[in-house]
């Protein structure tokens, strides 16, 4: 039997994050090349609008910003205090992103983005199916929409059960299961790839 893809929503989960956001960098680690190995999957051409689902410390910002010259970045996260750390490393007025504090489920979205990526966070939305629909909604026609982790499924599992009980039913669903939440939300999978290194989809808006 799989991971549930929807459970309720744990009032608590925003303070683990907010508790942790000050050391966040120095207890999560992201290997550099494999991060630029899913970048490159993403067929940036410069001048992309993307929003960054989940950004915390803002991880991928220099990833997207080596590629962009006229595009622009909305680095998006529920806890707060992942913002203050993420706004000190990548200062508005000197990089292409604006941060906001928002749970996406509450955003409001139009069809403004050619790319909207969920990286290293997608387990931790409680109804997935809805964190996939409503995304959606905020791609242009042909834009994508990417769930990504440098690390496979059962590594990222394994680690949110031993992280903590906030954390502990945080899961990433079976690849097959993303993908059907990607094609019922009218979107079109192109990629996937799930395996001892990687866990990642891309689906595109027709």
């Amino acid at each position: 039997m799989s991971e549930p893809c929807s459970k309720r929503i744990n009032p608590k989960q925003r303070e683990f994050f907010n508790e942790r956001a000050e050391i966040w960098d120095t207890i999560t680690t992201h290997d550099a090349e494999k991060v630029a190995y899913i970048v490159s999957l993403l067929g940036l051409k410069g001048d992309e609008r993307i929003m960054d689902v989940g950004t915390g410390t803002g991880v991928m910002i220099p990833f997207y910003e080596e590629k962009l010259t006229s595009g622009s970045i909305l680095a998006v996260d529920y806890s707060e205090k992942m913002i203050e750390v993420a706004k000190k490393k990548f200062p508005e007025q000197e990089h292409p992103v604006v941060f906001q504090v928002a749970d996406i489920y509450n955003l409001q979205l139009k069809p403004e983005f050619d790319l909207i990526v969920c990286y290293s966070c997608f387990p931790h939305f409680p109804n997935q199916p809805l964190a996939v629909s409503h995304l959606a909604t905020g791609l242009k026609a042909g834009g994508k929409l990417v769930v990504a982790h440098s690390a496979s499924r059962d590594h990222i599992n394994n680690v949110h059960v031993e992280a903590g009980k906030v954390v502990s039913t945080d899961f990433l669903p079976p690849m097959a299961e993303l993908v059907a939440m990607m094609t019922a939300a009218g979107l079109q999978p192109v990629f996937q790839r799930d395996d001892e290194e990687y866990y990642v989809t891309i689906a595109f808006r027709p």
